[in-house]
């Protein structure tokens, strides 16, 4: 199954910021509220999403720091895992075939990674073995959260397609659904 539905894009008409925070909203709508790396989406967050630079910034010698095509909308975990990693030491080289990184919003991005049938990243090649690993995809929290999605996704369905409220059962298991995906978050249910 596909690793995600959407790959993300950057603008590239990005007005110019002396400081890459100011880019987040920007960012989260090009990465479609979701993390570049595992996909998560930041509704099920428990942290708020950050901005990775995907050549960290250690290693960053011609290019800006708060340059726009160079930073990445991620979740905590991610953006952890990953920090100031970069085999290559080159900022001009993001991989070598079998260790490195591809950026998220190049489409080769999903040739490294598919989902099992429960949801799990899998790594696709021997790159995405490293990055798999790199990142920490197999952490159990990215089956979890893509199940939820899914989950969420259908209750959408269910309620633009028929009346909940007829049904008590549905209706009763939305509210439930909702109440935890809220306690994930932090944030009472209205």
């Amino acid at each position: 199954m596909e690793f995600r539905e959407h790959t993300p894009s950057r603008r590239v008409n990005q007005k110019k910021y002396a400081d890459y925070y100011a880019y987040k909203e920007s960012l989260r709508n090009d990465f479609n509220s979701r993390c570049g790396y595992c996909d998560d989406p930041e509704r099920f967050s428990d942290a708020p999403f950050q901005i990775d630079h995907f050549i960290p910034k250690a290693a960053l010698q011609k290019i800006a720091e708060n340059d726009y095509a160079n930073l990445v909308y991620a979740c905590r975990r991610c953006n952890r895992a990953k920090w100031d990693k970069w085999p290559t030491g080159d900022e001009n080289i993001s991989n070598n075939g079998v260790e490195g990184f591809i950026d998220p919003c190049d489409p080769k991005y999903d040739e490294q990674f598919e989902r099992n049938e429960r949801g799990e990243i899998i790594s696709t090649t021997p790159l995405g073995d490293w990055m798999w690993k790199e990142l920490n995809l197999g952490n159990a929290a990215h089956r979890i959260i893509w199940t939820l999605s899914q989950i969420r996704k259908e209750i959408d369905s269910i309620i633009q397609n028929s009346h909940v409220s007829s049904d008590s059962k549905i209706a009763s298991l939305c509210i439930q659904y909702f109440a935890f995906e809220d306690q994930l978050r932090g944030t009472p249910h209205e």
